[in-house]
């Protein structure tokens, strides 16, 4: 868990404080998870962190089915994605104003 969030960080240029500005998570909390003191934190903590680098949860947790997971997933993402690129203009468009109107998007 610890290397993964240590990842997420560098990847995104954030520090402990920044990021529990940004999560609302204590930055002692975040330190404790970095310095691997705290093995199991609380998991609206670990939804918070999640939810700011866009990431599942499990992710965070760095076990191997877990992130085969996520490559299962991300394959999924694309399959739908080239999938959608198929369609014609219209068929798209259609597609669009549906999720638009199921999500409430304007």
């Amino acid at each position: 868990m610890s290397k993964e969030l240590a990842r997420l960080m560098k990847r995104e240029g954030i520090s402990q404080s920044g990021l529990s500005r940004a999560t609302g998570v204590p930055q002692p909390t975040i330190n404790r998870i970095l310095s691997q003191v705290t093995q199991d934190p609380r998991r609206d903590s670990m939804i918070s962190i999640a939810n700011y680098f866009g990431v599942p949860i499990d992710s965070l947790y760095g076990t191997p089915s877990n992130q085969k997971t996520a490559k299962k997933n991300s394959k999924s993402v694309d399959d739908v994605y080239n999938r959608i690129l198929g369609l014609t203009k219209a068929e798209r468009s259609k597609l669009f104003a549906r999720v638009a109107e199921k999500f409430n998007c304007d």
